[in-house]
């Protein structure tokens, strides 16, 4: 890929906040962002533990219209103010968690139902709170509200769950706002001189100053306050609060998302694949200088043939759109990275090796095959006699244990000048391969739509398919058939195929 391709490719990055892979740190062989950089970092969940544990506010800011319920916010932090100008009452750890409200003076428990109550959607905010079990002090709530709850309560509270766990969202960001001003109030927040117009703006919230810069200093400042001693992260009642709701409730699985692909005409690449393969063989009669062993021709075809049929196969059924695709994908990637690695960094040498490698590679799975009791079924012992046993007799063929090169793929591709391919596929293909974790979520999960599980993964019925793997497939092998050129001169015939909607196939590298 060029540098103008590059540059057009990343122009759309914009105002996206995450940091490239240029300003990760390399430490070892992991690549660390520039936040993991920070030393002595703690981390805090707004969702998972000061949600429920602010659960009332969240149930008013999203039953209240939002005037209303920012004007019963600043009244109840207004308290703070009282208790901080009454010297003789500590008030130092206050706060307004559900966890803290049952261990305060009762009347700051008292003060909040009434300013909430007084609205006439008030009682309605508060009433889902009786739902929960295990509700920090349930009775005092119980007897303040003085009514009970109903199964139409499970739908508030779930709302009100779904406009708050995004921590950026607008009513996340309220709940967050009287948070701090209630900690002001009381006199527990020290802010330099210089930020006086920024705490006049957190005061006035949202009526003064650019709410561009107001709202994220609002959450930064909500967030090292969490990191306080007094932090709800060291409660039980978050988790209790989610596994209540676990058990409670149902879970919505998502239906799996439809991704955009391109649509291929099969017949017309299968033709397109028939004629290049047709070509490829008259090709190989044509360049045969010997009946010994020729270890660069044979390779070298072997992998042009080996392509047209990984190709084949993807194209079998839906096999471009599931994992198999991904599986063929990597192994055209591998083929395409070694083929360019022999032809531009190898001798005549490093031919017999590779050569010599799938020999030895053959003859370790057959001595295998012998000391257990019974042979997989994928592979016949006789085919891997054959194998260790076609160009010396196995006694005379040598095991590697390691590469048939002594580099790893990415080195080779830096040395074949296909890097570009290597990031671009092999990478995430191999999570497919080796069954890691990003393979697995992404082809056989979906979360939950309920925001009382907190979007969950859930398993699906079947998996889903992904993207179509073939135009991908196409690009590689026409560098491979590239490559077969560059090797055995006069061989033209490439993949000229466009998908239905017109899009060409992907440029790979060209070394």
């Amino acid at each position: 890929m060029s540098k103008k391709q590059r540059e057009k490719k990343h122009s759309g990055r914009g105002q996206k906040l995450t940091s490239p892979l240029s300003s990760h740190s390399r430490v070892g062989k992991t690549l660390v962002p520039p936040m993991m950089q920070m030393k002595n970092i703690s981390f805090q969940s707004w969702s998972n533990n000061r949600l429920p544990e602010m659960l009332w506010a969240c149930l008013v800011v999203s039953v209240l219209p939002r005037e209303a319920a920012l004007g019963a916010f600043r009244e109840i932090s207004a308290i703070g103010i009282k208790y901080r100008e009454e010297q003789d009452r500590p008030a130092k750890g206050w706060s307004l968690d559900l966890s803290a409200l049952p261990t305060q003076p009762p009347e700051i428990f008292e003060h909040l139902v009434n300013t909430v109550t007084r609205h006439p959607l008030g009682y309605a905010a508060l009433r889902p709170l009786l739902l929960l079990e295990n509700l920090p002090g349930t009775e005092l709530w119980r007897a303040a509200l003085a009514t009970e709850a109903s199964d139409d309560d499970w739908r508030t509270l779930g709302s009100a769950v779904l406009l708050t766990f995004d921590h950026q969202s607008q009513q996340a960001t309220d709940v967050r706002w009287l948070r701090l001003l209630f900690k002001l109030g009381l006199g527990e927040l020290r802010f330099p001189k210089e930020l006086t117009e920024r705490i006049d703006e957190l005061i006035d919230y949202p009526n003064r100053g650019d709410m561009r810069k107001v709202r994220p200093f609002i959450r930064s400042s909500e967030g090292a306050l969490a990191m306080f001693p007094d932090g709800a992260a060291t409660n039980p009642w978050p988790d209790a609060f989610w596994t209540e709701c676990l058990r409670r409730t149902g879970c919505v699985p998502a239906p799996p998302a439809k991704r955009d692909s391109q649509k291929r005409d099969t017949k017309a690449i299968t033709r397109e694949l028939l004629d290049v393969r047709k070509a490829l063989l008259d090709h190989h009669a044509r360049t045969i200088t010997t009946t010994g062993v020729d270890a660069k021709h044979d390779a070298v075809f072997g992998f042009g043939l080996f392509a047209l049929s990984c190709l084949l196969e993807l194209m079998s059924g839906r096999n471009g759109f599931g994992i198999t695709g991904r599986l063929l994908l990597r192994s055209l990637t591998e083929c395409r990275i070694s083929l360019a690695y022999l032809l531009r960094c190898g001798d005549e040498a490093m031919w017999v090796k590779f050569r010599s490698y799938g020999a030895g590679q053959a003859k370790l799975a057959l001595l295998k095959f012998e000391e257990m009791p019974e042979d997989p079924t994928f592979v016949e012992r006789a085919t891997l006699e054959s194998l260790a046993n076609e160009d010396f007799y196995q006694e005379y063929v040598q095991i590697d244990l390691g590469h048939w090169c002594g580099k790893d793929l990415r080195k080779m591709a830096e040395d074949s000048g296909t890097k570009d391919d290597y990031d671009r596929i092999y990478g995430w293909a191999s999570g497919f391969v080796h069954g890691q974790w990003g393979a697995l979520r992404d082809s056989n999960m979906t979360h939950c739509l309920n925001p009382l599980h907190r979007f969950h993964r859930v398993p699906l019925w079947s998996h889903r398919m992904m993207e179509d793997a073939v135009p991908d497939a196409v690009g590689l092998i026409n560098s491979i058939l590239d490559d077969i050129d560059r090797a055995y001169p006069g061989f033209p015939a490439r993949f000229k195929w466009k998908s239905t909607d017109g899009a060409t196939v992907p440029e790979t590298s060209r070394p």
